[in-house]
């Protein structure tokens, strides 16, 4: 059950919304440490219960667990909001794992565990 990649993207453009969703490529740790492809990020509206709660708080099961989660605002590469993700920078990660199909398939996954479409 829940909302895949298609439905998501198809519903947002017909409502003329920024995507709740996205994905960033990994380029700071190139030559640090092996990892995947890159980050996974879901916005969260507000009014929803998990809105403003520090990430540690939002009980979600996603790989290695949340790692990020803060207000954006008036950002050229975010849409304003609050939103929480994961990275793919744990140890055992690797880029033959954490392909980009791997990260936005698994950041739906957070959008479904979130919105409780799962």
């Amino acid at each position: 059950m829940g909302i895949g990649h298609d439905d998501i993207f198809t519903a947002y453009d017909e409502l003329g919304m920024d995507l709740p969703i996205k994905i960033i490529k990994n380029t700071w740790s190139q030559g640090f440490t092996d990892h995947g492809w890159g980050n996974g990020y879901v916005r969260i509206a507000e009014g929803h219960k998990y809105y403003g709660k520090t990430y540690d708080d939002i009980p979600v099961n996603v790989h290695g667990g949340l790692t990020f989660g803060d207000h954006v605002m008036d950002s050229n590469k975010w849409s304003d909001g609050y939103w929480v993700g994961f990275d793919t920078a744990h140890y055992g990660d690797n880029s033959d794992t954490w392909t980009i199909d791997a990260v936005s398939d698994e950041t739906i996954h957070l959008f479904n565990e979130i919105y409780g479409l799962s």
